[in-house]
């Protein structure tokens, strides 16, 4: 008599997963598990427990193996899945953009906060985002601050081409103009007015801790939007540089910055003439946004 192949249900699979992915020391291994196989069953990962009992049919089966090996492989979940959430918006992602984090929310937070309390009576409110990526600081202040104009820039074209999927899904495409520039070889004013805000989450990992990143980073994510290759500063300065010629008198630049490197980036500012110099820190009390004033 044959062997009867074994039946797996929705909750065997989630049983069996997050042990398995617990033992090769994983994070999150539930939470992982729940994700891909409702990928596999293309349904909302909050039915699996209504579904619990049902048997994967054998293409089911097969689809989850093909992303339990990717995750395995250490490729980020997002990437697999295709997608991530950002500040409450569905984003698109994959591997021409870094996966935005929560410590970005950040950023966007402290952006859209103070244009809703300094210059929600503005007619326009007009910002530029450098290094967009995937669009999704830009996008969160088009949705989220009604009278913004915004500007992403990046020197990806790859990059630009998913940030403008993402403007389109989210309906924000006519209140952001997407463009290429590679901002370290911008040395004028090339847009045709000035801004209120300059933002960026920009590459700021030296290049000599590249080696000791997690290994979803280093083999996956796009190394020139982790690194500048150098001390980490490099952008920084730039901005720092860029800033007078870039924004309105008195205008703002708000930036994230790496663990530790906020005091470096407020000298920084300081050196190039910003003012009002205030750090925001993140949910792990690590300081990481910095904001500046600059004038004319």
């Amino acid at each position: 008599m044959p062997v009867q192949e074994r039946v797996w249900t929705v909750l065997d699979i989630i049983k069996w997963g997050t042990n398995y992915l617990t033992e090769k020391g994983f994070d999150e291994a539930r939470l992982t598990v729940e994700l891909l196989l409702a990928a596999a069953l293309d349904t909302k990962r909050f039915d699996l427990y209504v579904k619990h009992d049902q048997p994967l049919k054998r293409n089911e089966l097969d689809k989850f193996k093909v992303l339990l090996k990717r995750r395995l492989s250490h490729e980020p979940v997002q990437y697999i899945l295709g997608r991530t959430n950002f500040y409450s918006i569905d984003l698109k992602v994959d591997r021409r953009v870094l996966i935005p984090r929560p410590e970005t929310e950040i950023l966007a937070e402290a952006v859209i906060e103070h244009c809703r309390t300094f210059l929600s009576q503005k007619e326009s409110i007009r910002i530029l985002d450098i290094g967009t990526g995937s669009g999704c600081v830009a996008i969160a202040a088009a949705r989220f601050v009604k009278n913004s104009i915004v500007t992403a820039i990046d020197e990806s074209q790859g990059a630009l081409d998913l940030a403008g999927e993402n403007a389109q899904e989210t309906s924000t495409e006519e209140k952001i103009t997407f463009k290429k520039v590679d901002f370290l070889k911008l040395e004028k004013n090339i847009f045709e007015h000035e801004f209120d805000i300059v933002v960026s989450n920009p590459p700021y990992v030296p290049q000599s801790e590249i080696a000791s990143l997690a290994q979803e980073i280093k083999d996956f994510e796009p190394i020139g939007a982790v690194s500048d290759g150098q001390d980490g500063l490099t952008f920084f300065k730039k901005i720092s540089r860029m800033a007078p010629v870039l924004l309105r008198d008195g205008g703002l630049v708000f930036v994230e910055t790496g663990f530790d490197q906020a005091k470096e980036v407020e000298e920084i500012f300081l050196k190039a003439g910003g003012r009002e110099l205030i750090v925001k820190k993140d949910l792990s009390n690590i300081d990481r946004v910095v904001r500046a004033r600059f004038f004319k």
